[in-house]
């Protein structure tokens, strides 16, 4: 038997069916790539909304800080010398027709307490009108150093009050010495004005391995309510910016309790 015949079908170049199977890589290719790229151009126009809605975010998130900020601050000096000038006149009326020395010397008082909160003033707008890229540390116009000072003020105005140093001082960063002071002022302020005319107080700086303690102990009555004003939310909000934590609390024995606990940089470190 003769072998099979093998026969190969050849067709011609300008055959229609080889055209196309040439030309169809081609068109499948480019029209692949006119997708991802169309595709690209969409991913990146949402992303840019997406970006330019973050931005405005942002934005919003630091105008509303600057106002917690400057309400804050102006909150501290305001109520602190304004408590102290209150108590004051108050003394100078009591006395007025018995004693008028002493009603002179707390007109004195009234009027120095004045120029120190106009002092106080003047260095808050000085501090919020310090560019952030400036050393943060010249804008810091109080701290621990401030204490002393502090607690004489408020023995001189009806509270006496004492301070202890516990431990090794050692560096506390600007913004949290700042904090610090702030809430010891407004825990004085309130225990002056709500503790009654036998309270005294107590502020302690504990220097601890791990961290730093600023406790503010007042005797005499707890205050008449029990909601938390704009004091007590600003002492939260500062023991927040500082990295720590703040316990506020009435005592059995009568009066608050207020102590910041700020961990120390390199006890966090280590």
């Amino acid at each position: 038997m003769e072998p099979r015949a093998r026969y190969r079908c050849q067709l011609p170049w300008n055959s229609g069916i080889v055209r196309h199977l040439g030309r169809e890589p081609t068109a499948y290719y480019f029209g692949n790539r006119t997708f991802e790229s169309r595709r690209q151009r969409e991913i990146l126009a949402e992303r840019s909304v997406e970006l330019e809605r973050e931005r405005e975010t942002t934005a919003a998130q630091a105008v509303a800080l600057d106002r917690v900020r400057i309400a804050r601050e102006l909150h501290d000096v305001v109520a602190h010398h304004v408590s102290a000038m209150g108590v004051q006149a108050g003394a100078a009326r009591t006395v007025w027709d018995t004693d008028p020395d002493a009603a002179r010397r707390a007109l004195v008082d009234i009027e120095q307490a004045a120029r120190d909160a106009l002092v106080e003033l003047r260095q808050l707008l000085e501090t919020l009108r310090t560019p952030v890229d400036d050393d943060p540390s010249d804008a810091s116009t109080v701290g621990l150093e401030g204490l002393p000072a502090l607690v004489a003020h408020a023995s001189e105005n009806g509270l006496p009050t004492t301070l202890t140093i516990i431990g090794e001082p050692g560096p506390v960063a600007p913004t949290v010495q700042v904090n610090a002071f702030r809430i010891a002022q407004e825990a004085l302020t309130n225990a002056r004005r709500h503790g009654g005319p036998d309270a005294e107080a107590d502020v302690r700086v504990r220097y601890l391995p791990d961290a730093v303690e600023v406790e503010i102990v007042n005797s005499g009555r707890p205050a008449l309510t029990s909601q938390s004003g704009l004091g007590l939310l600003g002492m939260r909000e500062r023991a927040v910016a500082s990295g720590g934590s703040i316990e506020i609390s009435p005592r059995r024995e009568g009066g608050f309790r207020v102590r910041l606990t700020v961990p120390r940089p390199e006890a966090v470190s280590a």
